[in-house]
């Protein structure tokens, strides 16, 4: 299933956006939570303090990230996430955060 109800959806598949997430975001990032960055966490009032809840703006804030440019992901071929891995894995963070279930 894709995150279409979000107006601001890029339309991700939230399955495996979870699945990413928790195989490859989730050591520093669990229960949306941020172990480098403390106060930027992946929860909705810190989202949308730094960066709001629009699934391209956070996908492009992450993929720019020197921290996360920087990251090898032993647990995807070729250690780098695809632009449509972080499609997915956006996908899940907002709806996470969106939804507070965090």
């Amino acid at each position: 299933p894709t995150a279409a109800a979000n107006a601001d959806s890029i339309g991700g598949n939230l399955e495996r956006g979870q699945e990413l997430f928790t195989n490859n975001c989730a050591s520093c990032h669990m229960g949306g939570m941020n172990v480098i960055k403390e106060k930027k966490t992946l929860r909705k009032d810190a989202l949308e303090k730094f960066i709001g809840l629009d699934e391209e703006k956070v996908k492009t804030f992450v993929q720019e990230s020197g921290q996360h440019k920087r990251l090898i992901f032993p647990k995807v071929p070729g250690g780098r996430l695809t632009d449509e891995d972080y499609t997915d894995v956006v996908t899940y963070i907002v709806d996470q955060a969106s939804g507070d279930k965090w």
